[in-house]
């Protein structure tokens, strides 16, 4: 099963009771939320892999942006449609096949890198693409396991995680915040990255 198909079969079951679960592990939604709003984004704004609406709804309430939300799963956005303004503007697909005339000012990826963690740097040239010149990245992802327990139980989820991605971010980036963070005392480590699209 190719891994487009699988994501989309393992959110089928999966949304049905995403809002309820994710807080428990899903940690810094509410703060990436504050850095957008504090950032003062303004124009166009994009989140890859918005799910059931969860942060796009919160943004709407603390910015000024014109929301876009793209997202794989069918069921997920059926949620998302549910629960967000009409003005917000929401598209099945996922970032390699999102072809937008648009640039953004900014663009907001919550927990999506890590679902397909050998394509990291083929999704960051995306993202690139998609930004302005001194657009704005705001990055939520798992950044290291803190046991071999957690990480087998991730991998079955799907899950890949590793210090490779922030690298990247910082190697193409200018990064302008930035803040590591333990999950239950250490069982593992998530991150929250804020970087600017400099352009040589």
């Amino acid at each position: 099963m190719e891994k487009k198909d699988s994501i989309i079969k393992y959110y089928q079951k999966q949304s049905r009771f995403y809002d309820i679960t994710r807080p428990i592990f899903l940690f810094g939604r509410s703060e990436i939320v504050r850095w957008i709003s504090e950032s003062n984004v303004k124009g166009e704004l994009l989140e890859i892999g918005c799910g059931t609406g969860h942060i796009l709804k919160s943004l709407s309430r603390n910015t000024d942006c014109e929301m876009t939300g793209i997202d794989l799963s069918p069921d997920m956005l059926e949620i998302a449609k549910r629960k967000l303004p009409p003005e917000i503007n929401l598209h099945q697909t996922d970032l390699a096949d999102f072809n937008s005339k648009e640039k953004y000012d900014a663009v907001l990826l919550s927990y999506v890198f890590t679902l397909d963690f050998l394509q990291i740097e083929a999704h960051i040239k995306k993202v690139k693409q998609l930004l302005k010149p001194n657009g704005k990245i705001y990055v939520l992802d798992f950044h290291r396991y803190g046991s071999d327990l957690y990480k087998r139980y991730m991998n079955w989820h799907g899950i890949e995680m590793g210090e490779e991605l922030l690298s990247s971010l910082e190697s193409e980036f200018k990064t302008e915040q930035l803040s590591i963070k333990k999950a239950y005392f250490g069982v593992w480590e998530y991150f929250i990255y804020q970087g600017t699209n400099v352009r040589d």
